[in-house]
């Protein structure tokens, strides 16, 4: 059997990894860039990034840059200091095959078996959506800019955290933090099922969803706005949030990790502490689901001439996965599980396509 080493150490906590990593072995080659793409008025080298979750600080940007993901997304930071969840905080899945609407509901079984091909892997993913305090991060932020290449631009994901404001005055807040340290592009958070208060579910809400959208573009301005969305299986209720939100964003990705709960051989949680018995599912078991939505995005967005970029996102393992999102309409694709797992992902789909 293959070994699988991601850049992401599994076995060891957030804080190791935020430390220590990215732990990605072999030599990054360089491209010979044919021609510059748009993005949200950007010129970049691809419409390849990684969406926020894996690149934990500037020293996991650089890499990832380096790799030829030209959109990378800083994880998601808060207006104040955040702890993961404790470890683990990612583990293995038993699915066969893809998720369905039908499954929602159903538990999913933990294992400590690695799969053996990185287009089987699926796995869970709970960290509750940890922060540094703001003048750590926007110091990092900046720091993350300095090291980005040209036709490469910084993507900061942030969310808002219920509490002492108002939770649409906390993500404006937290957006102009990340714009003032640099951040080209703005992305809020809408939805991570790995949190136990509102935050993580605001994007099934039109009306609290685009409140907030509509309070950080005003904070931010000319800055790009994106909104990352999770899984709505109901069509009215997809229409209705991206009708809501249209006037206020600039792209829409999606989606994030689909939530279940995970337990372990036993039939207990796999996952210790309070408020994790919900994890977020991600890899290749949620392409299906992923895929369909973006696809419904896209039409909408064609239907009703929305004005936003569509950013496809979930199980995408390989190049082939790459394009498949592209020939749905989508305006960038971005992978995590699978560039965890391969970091060479967007390497080889530019010496495959050679159009990047």
């Amino acid at each position: 059997m293959p070994d699988l080493t991601p850049a992401y150490d599994i076995h060891r906590s957030y804080e190791d990894n935020y430390k220590e990593g990215p732990f990605i072995k072999g030599e990054i080659l360089p491209r010979t860039l044919i021609r510059k793409r748009k993005f949200l008025g950007f010129e970049v080298n691809s419409l390849l990034g990684i969406p926020a979750g894996p690149l934990l600080n500037s020293r996991w940007i650089r890499a990832y840059a380096a790799l030829g993901f030209d959109l990378p997304v800083y994880k998601t930071v808060r207006t104040r200091a955040m702890p993961s969840h404790p470890n683990p905080n990612c583990m293995f899945l038993k699915v066969t095959g893809q998720i369905k609407e039908d499954d929602f509901g159903r538990p999913l079984v933990a294992t400590d078996d690695s799969p053996s091909r990185v287009d089987e892997i699926s796995i869970t993913n709970s960290f509750g959506m940890p922060s540094r305090d703001p003048k750590i991060w926007q110091e990092d932020i900046e720091k993350a800019r300095g090291v980005l290449g040209e036709g490469q631009i910084l993507i900061v994901s942030v969310v808002g955290t219920p509490g002492e404001r108002d939770l649409a005055d906390d993500y404006a807040k937290g957006a102009a933090f990340a714009k003032e340290a640099g951040a080209h592009v703005i992305e809020i958070n809408l939805s991570c099922p790995n949190v136990v208060t509102k935050e993580g579910s605001v994007f099934t809400d039109s009306l609290v969803s685009s409140a907030i959208s509509k309070s950080v573009k005003l904070a931010i301005g000319e800055t790009p706005l994106i909104i990352k969305i999770g899984y709505i299986a109901d069509l009215q209720c997809l229409a209705d949030m991206l009708a809501a939100n249209a006037p206020h964003v600039n792209g829409v990705s999606g989606i994030n990790t689909l939530p279940f709960a995970v337990i372990g051989q036993n039939g207990a949680p796999a996952l210790p502490g309070e408020g994790r018995r919900i994890a977020g599912v991600c890899g290749a078991a949620i392409r299906q689901c992923a895929m369909a939505q973006a696809a419904r995005v896209v039409a909408l967005a064609r239907k009703e001439k929305y004005d936003f970029s569509v950013i496809g996102v979930g199980g995408v393992m390989t190049t082939q996965h790459i394009q498949d999102y592209f020939n749905l309409g989508v305006d960038a694709v971005m992978s995590a599980t699978g560039a965890m797992w391969d970091p060479w992902l967007a390497y080889k789909y530019w010496k495959e396509t050679n159009l990047l």
